[in-house]
């Protein structure tokens, strides 16, 4: 591949990121709202919602063994065919019920999507994997926040029933389908060898775990602040518009970290990162459990945006470099992760908050000091004996 094909293919892999996380918000917030507007009752949003994470829990993981199999582009392709696919059928859709399939089909096509985007960047970006992501994380989290704010936006100028959220999402992923075709140019197939997953020593083991502990932390406490939280502030009385300020915050705080993370494991070091990031998730866990105002909550949601950044920003390096003759392998393996700590985090954030508002918020700091625990015993382990 020639350097202005390269440079073109990892050009359009970041806009495609971003474009792709924007399309998700967009849908994100539009679902929800129109099958309110169809009648649907709390328990049926509630199911539409858990399909996505429960399809993320696992398909992901499928997507990533089949990419050591196939090319990347064909995944990319793909998926974005089917996100535009799933976004006609909602606008078709004239009954909450029929809302359900549609969106395990967006989030298999989402599945889809992710790993095959992780691996081509890396391999197509040279040989800086952290430089790479770097730009990757940038480029999608910048989208995480850009991406409600449009769908809101279409909603108040068009309303739910026009469709404009998914009729625009709709013709963006299908000409990103196009673009695949026309600019994106990848080597030779990359097939697994037959020998199967790379074999690891100690040391690989012990950072892969961190690496999935960490993973499983801050999505876990992400799905409890996406789903949870805003209900929490409001019954404390806090609007909406302070409520979206606060959520607004914790995203730019996490690009913060998206552009800091790397140069931070350059002074301390991997196991260090971590333990720093667990650390925050603790602190940032606590001071939201005994908060109740918009400006307490911003401080608390900020550090924990800033420490779920870290955290996200090494681990998904930690397994990209540690199975680098598995990327597919390894990228599944991430977002599965990702998946399934937004699911149980929803699930026994909601579970233990029927006993205290306040309840999810401890559990997180429960769950962040186990994992600071397992960082610290690694970190110490990491450092240099001293004869």
């Amino acid at each position: 591949m020639g350097g202005a094909d390269l440079r073109a293919t990892v050009t359009f892999l970041l806009v495609s990121s971003f474009l792709m996380q924007a399309l998700i918000g967009i849908v994100g917030i539009a679902v929800p709202l129109y099958a309110d507007d169809m009648g649907a009752s709390p328990l049926m949003l509630g199911i539409i919602g858990a399909v996505g994470g429960l399809i993320y829990s696992f398909m992901p993981m499928v997507s990533g063994i089949l990419l050591e199999r196939f090319r990347r582009k064909t995944f990319i392709l793909a998926s974005t065919a089917l996100y535009g696919l799933s976004c006609i059928l909602y606008r078709l859709a004239e009954n909450p019920y029929i809302l359900i399939p549609i969106k395990a089909l967006e989030w298999i096509s989402i599945a889809l999507f992710w790993p095959s985007m992780e691996v081509l960047l890396t391999e197509t970006g040279g040989e800086n994997i952290e430089k790479t992501l770097r730009k990757f994380n940038l480029s999608w989290g910048s989208a995480m926040i850009v991406g409600p704010m449009i769908g809101g936006s279409l909603i108040s100028a068009f309303g739910i029933r026009t469709g404009a959220p998914f009729l625009l999402s709709s013709a963006i992923s299908l000409l990103m389908s196009l673009l695949t075709i026309l600019v994106v140019r990848e080597g030779a197939r990359r097939i697994l060898s037959k020998h199967g997953l790379p074999r690891l020593d100690a040391n690989s083991l012990g950072g892969i775990f961190s690496a999935v502990s960490s993973t499983l932390l801050f999505s876990l406490l992400g799905g409890i602040i996406l789903n949870l939280f805003p209900a929490y502030a409001a019954s404390l009385g806090i609007p909406a518009y302070e409520i979206g300020l606060i959520m607004l915050v914790n995203g730019l705080f996490r690009l913060v970290a998206f552009l800091e993370a790397y140069r931070i494991k350059a002074r301390i070091g991997e196991y260090g990162v971590f333990l720093m990031g667990s650390l925050t998730l603790a602190l940032a866990s606590a001071l939201t459990a005994i908060s109740s105002t918009t400006p307490a909550f911003s401080i608390s949601l900020s550090i924990m945006g800033f420490g779920a950044g870290i955290l996200y920003a090494v681990s998904i390096a930690m397994l990209l470099k540690r199975l680098d003759s598995a990327r597919g392998y390894a990228a599944g393996l991430f977002e599965s992760l990702l998946g399934t700590g937004y699911f149980l985090g929803s699930l026994s954030g909601g579970f233990v908050a029927n006993y205290a508002p306040n309840a999810p918020y401890i559990l997180g700091l429960s769950i962040s000091l186990l994992v600071t625990l397992l960082n610290s015993i690694k970190y110490m382990r990491s450092q240099p004996t001293i004869k």
